[in-house]
């Protein structure tokens, strides 16, 4: 218990899934937390409730990735209310029906990687003056275990998180003299709503391959994420923590 004692977070993309979990963990270790997702995502006031019944400050606010406005908007109101931001999480993201590479078209294309991709590049370009001028700052960013073992007929979605692998550990470069940790965490599948709407076919598939052979809790997940926000984190420069079930190994 509180690992994350008087910490102000942002979390975007918080009202479901791994997410939402995130926050609750935050709070239970102490940490005053901003709630962020879509306007039309409901649940969020509902989770602001419950965070302050476990005794810290927090409040919702609506933001869609794909507008670079409202990313900018959420930290800035972050800022304001707390005082400054000490972690952000980029969480939000999509996914599309597994389907063969050639059915892909170029809309599709652009609105995944508006969601999985800019909107966590937009997020940390907003944030990270912020950060280095406090000289202190952790940013975590969602990726996948898809990342480091693509799947068939999933192109796009494997795409844009390898590309968030590579951001995390491209920028992590420039700022981790200046007292801000940059990480990404590579949950494997998990039982979150995105899971639950994908292909039965493919979901049953993904299973069978899994050392675990069960997908996660969200819970489990959300561990990873109060493990990189914490201070026994601090030599954590980079890195894809991989809660996996297995399916990744290094």
């Amino acid at each position: 218990m509180n690992r994350l004692k008087d910490r102000k977070a942002l979390v975007i993309g918080s009202a479901t899934g791994i997410g939402r979990e995130v926050c609750r963990l935050f709070a239970e270790e102490g940490a005053d937390v901003a709630v962020a997702d879509l306007p039309s995502q409901t649940g969020k006031e509902d989770l602001v409730a419950e965070l302050r019944g476990l005794g810290g400050e927090a409040f919702a606010t609506d933001v869609d990735v794909t507008d670079r406005g409202q990313i900018a908007a959420a930290i800035d109101t972050t800022i304001d209310r707390f005082g400054h931001i000490d972690v952000l999480v980029n969480n939000a993201g999509m996914s599309i029906s597994a389907r063969p590479f050639v059915e892909d078209s170029d809309e599709d294309w652009q609105r995944i990687v508006s969601v999985n991709l800019l909107g966590v590049a937009v997020g940390m370009r907003h944030v990270l003056p912020h950060m280095v001028g406090r000289g202190y700052g952790r940013i975590i960013n969602t990726a996948s275990q898809l990342a480091h073992k693509p799947s068939p007929e999933n192109a796009m979605y494997c795409a844009t998180k390898a590309g968030v692998v590579a951001l995390t550990a491209s920028v992590a470069q420039e700022v981790a003299d200046r007292g801000v940790a940059i990480n990404a965490v590579c949950p494997g599948p998990t039982d979150t709503p995105m899971w639950r709407a994908s292909d039965p076919d493919w979901n049953h598939w993904k299973i069978a391959s899994l050392p675990a052979k069960r997908i996660g809790e969200p819970r489990e997940i959300a561990w990873a994420y109060i493990f990189l926000a914490s201070d026994e984190a601090s030599y954590m420069i980079g890195q894809s923590v991989s809660p996996n079930g297995g399916d990744v190994m290094w």
